[in-house]
C-alpha cells in the first residue's frame, strides 16, 4: 500500500514547519518506510476532508485515514513491526507518551513565542488573516505583543531544557544509547523553532556547541538526515 502524509506548510510548500506533522515525518523516517508527503497550507483543510477533521498531521495508508501523531506512530509500530521499533517495550511506550504530553503542555508553552511571527511571515497571504485572527483569539492579544514575550522565553525554555540534560548527561538519547519516539517527540518541537526561523537552532541563542541538549539535537538532526532540510545539518 502506498503511504501518504499530510504535512502543514508555509507559501514555500518546501518549508514544513508543524512539529507534531514532524513527529510523523520522523516517525515513518525511523521505520524506514517509503512514504509521500503533501504540503497542505492553514486554509486548505478540505485535503483533510477525508480524515473528518481540520487537524494536521493525517496519514493515509491504502484505505486506511490516520489522524494525530500519536495515533500515527501507534498505528505505524503495529502495522510495520518488521521495522526499527519506535517503542522497544510497553513502558518505552508509557515513557513516549509522557514526553510526548510533557512536550505539548510545558514545552509548547516556552516556544511558541519564538514562532509565532516567524511562521505568520512565511504563511501564504492567503492564510495570513487566518492566522492572525485565530491565533490573537486564542492568545487574546495580537501577535506582535505576542513576540515580544520571546526573549523571555528563550531564558524559560534553557531552563525547562534542564530535565533533559540531566537524562542526556549518562546516555546519547532519552530512552538509551539508540533514538526512539520519546526523541522524536522532543525534535519535532524543535523543528517547529528551526523550520519556521529558517535558521539554525543554535542561533536562536539559548544554548550553544558544548551544550549536552543541543549535542543530542545534532545527533538526532544526523540520524534523521533523510528527511532533515540540508539547511539545518
Amino acid at each position: 500500500m502506498s503511504i501518504t502524509l499530510y504535512d502543514l506548510a508555509a507559501a514555500d510548500t518546501n518549508v514544513r514547519f508543524g512539529p507534531h506533522c514532524w513527529k510523523s515525518r520522523l516517525a515513518l523516517s525511523h521505520k524506514q518506510l517509503k512514504h509521500e508527503t503533501v504540503p497542505v497550507a492553514f486554509t486548505e483543510k478540505n485535503k483533510i476532508a477525508i480524515s473528518g477533521q481540520g487537524l494536521l498531521p493525517v496519514l493515509t495508508d491504502g484505505d486506511t485515514v490516520v489522524s494525530d501523531s500519536w495515533d500515527i506512530a501507534l498505528y505505524l509500530e503495529s502495522h510495520y513491526s518488521q521495522g526499527p521499533l519506535l517503542f522497544e517495550n510497553e513502558d518505552a511506550k508509557f515513557h513516549a507518551m509522557s514526553v510526548n504530553e510533557w512536550c505539548n503542555n510545558v514545552l509548547s508553552v516556552h516556544i511558541r513565542p519564538l514562532v509565532i511571527m516567524p511562521i505568520f511571515r512565511i504563511v501564504r497571504e492567503e492564510d495570513k488573516s487566518y492566522f492572525r485572527q485565530s491565533r490573537e483569539e486564542k492568545l487574546g492579544l495580537s501577535l506582535e505583543a505576542y513576540n515580544d514575550k520571546a526573549r523571555g522565553s528563550i531564558v524559560e525554555l534553557n531552563k525547562t531544557l534542564d530535565t533533559l540534560r540531566e537524562v542526556l548527561d549518562d546516555q546519547s538519547y532519552l530512552t538509551g544509547q539508540s533514538p526512539s519516539y520519546a526523541d522524536i517527540c522532543v525534535l519535532g518541537m524543535f523543528l517547529w523553532i528551526a523550520c519556521s526561523n529558517e535558521v539554525a537552532l543554535i542561533d536562536i541563542g539559548f544554548t550553544d556547541e558544548e551544550d549536552i541538549f543541543y549535542q543530542w539535537y545534532q545527533r538526532m538532526l544526523n540520524h534523521y538526515r533523510d528527511v532533515i532540510p540540508s539547511r539545518l545539518l
